[in-house]
């Protein structure tokens, strides 16, 4: 998809610019029934189809549009289906680790996960509370052996691509592995209340062997402060998504709803003020700019409480109409409810804040 189709494609509701295609938006839509049940769903098919219509790398160079569009499809995907946007924004920052740290020895393989040939998995959680202090790297290499556990990661599917930190012994890097390598043991997380279509886990790495051309070039703490601004800013930005979903399934009030026509107001207010926040962050990135940390970690906690504040208030002013299992109402009531766990959970988001300057 080129600048001129992407632009085509882009219709507006609201004060929301929408990227995808109308026609794949519906589609994912129609279809997310079936994935919230994790029936069949394999979440290769989507990102396959999402990259040929050139959502998976905006941002990067030769892609059809910014980290702006990038956003907003994740915005756009989340509206309709959260255990899709999950699903893309997962291999989306896999995609952003390989193209934009790799290194020259790791293009070919960012290549092939850029176009969704190969899945992407991020597995930066325990990385990412490492650098903030939180722990340890839980992954250690040593002779190019690496051994240790990752608690979560999703994308797992058997020719996909993770990425983790390790603890070389001579600092930190970042390395890229098969999941279906030797030495790699997934122990497969099923039954979640929400988002069970993501093909998660856990990781045991024993004696994984790593080859010098699977680090990534990029130094450590260069790799860090870059892309943690970007990765929460898209985190927020399917937060929102979901948040914008069951605000539009509210109408005009009356009766004794419109006791709630504060909270309604206030609601669709933050609504637009962090939409803006992530439009900024996002605008940072689109000027080689890194935006600032502690604006990433305030809008993510803020988009998580909004998306729950949304999801409860679309309940509440549905009533037993909502309640249903298998409602959609109560699938974004679910879904908002993983966000305060998502790494970085909410508890770790107050920690780090608190030791921001």
């Amino acid at each position: 998809m080129n600048a001129t189709d992407t632009a085509s494609a882009t219709t507006t509701i609201g004060d929301h610019r929408h990227v995808v295609d109308p026609a794949l938006l519906t589609s994912i839509a129609n279809d997310c029934p079936t994935v919230d049940n994790n029936i069949d769903f394999d979440g290769r098919s989507l990102l396959r189809r999402l990259a040929d219509s050139g959502c998976l790398d905006l941002g990067l160079p030769g892609s059809a549009g910014g980290y702006r569009d990038q956003a907003r499809v994740l915005t756009d995907l989340a509206s309709v289906c959260m255990t899709s946007a999950f699903t893309a924004w997962a291999h989306r920052m896999t995609v952003e680790y390989l193209a934009v740290f790799g290194g020259d020895h790791l293009a070919d393989l960012a290549h092939r996960v850029r176009s969704a040939e190969r899945p992407g998995s991020t597995a930066l959680a325990g990385t990412f509370r490492a650098a903030a202090g939180v722990a340890e790297l839980p992954v250690i290499e040593r002779s190019g052996r690496a051994s240790g556990f990752i608690s979560w990661a999703s994308n797992l599917y058997d020719d996909a691509v993770v990425v983790t930190g390790v603890d070389r012994g001579d600092g930190p890097s970042l390395v890229a592995f098969d999941r279906s390598g030797p030495g790699v043991e997934v122990r497969a997380v099923t039954g979640l209340m929400a988002l069970d279509g993501t093909h998660s886990g856990a990781l045991r790495l024993t004696e994984m062997p790593v080859a010098p051309t699977q680090v990534l070039s990029a130094p450590f703490d260069e790799f860090i402060a870059r892309v943690r601004p970007t990765f929460l800013t898209m985190q927020s930005a399917f937060a929102l998504g979901l948040a914008s979903a069951s605000l539009s399934e509210i109408g005009d009030l009356d009766g004794p709803a419109i006791a709630l026509e504060h909270e309604l107001t206030s609601t669709r207010s933050d609504l637009a003020r962090l939409t803006g926040e992530v439009e900024r962050a996002a605008g940072e990135l689109d000027r080689a700019r890194t935006p600032s940390l502690r604006a990433a970690l305030e809008t993510r906690l803020e988009a998580s409480h909004l998306a729950t504040r949304a999801t409860q208030l679309e309940l509440a002013l549905r009533g037993g109409s909502g309640f249903g299992a298998t409602t959609p109402t109560a699938r974004r009531v679910r879904e908002a409810l993983f966000l305060p766990v998502q790494s970085p959970t909410e508890v770790q988001l107050h920690w780090e804040l608190a030791q921001q300057p």
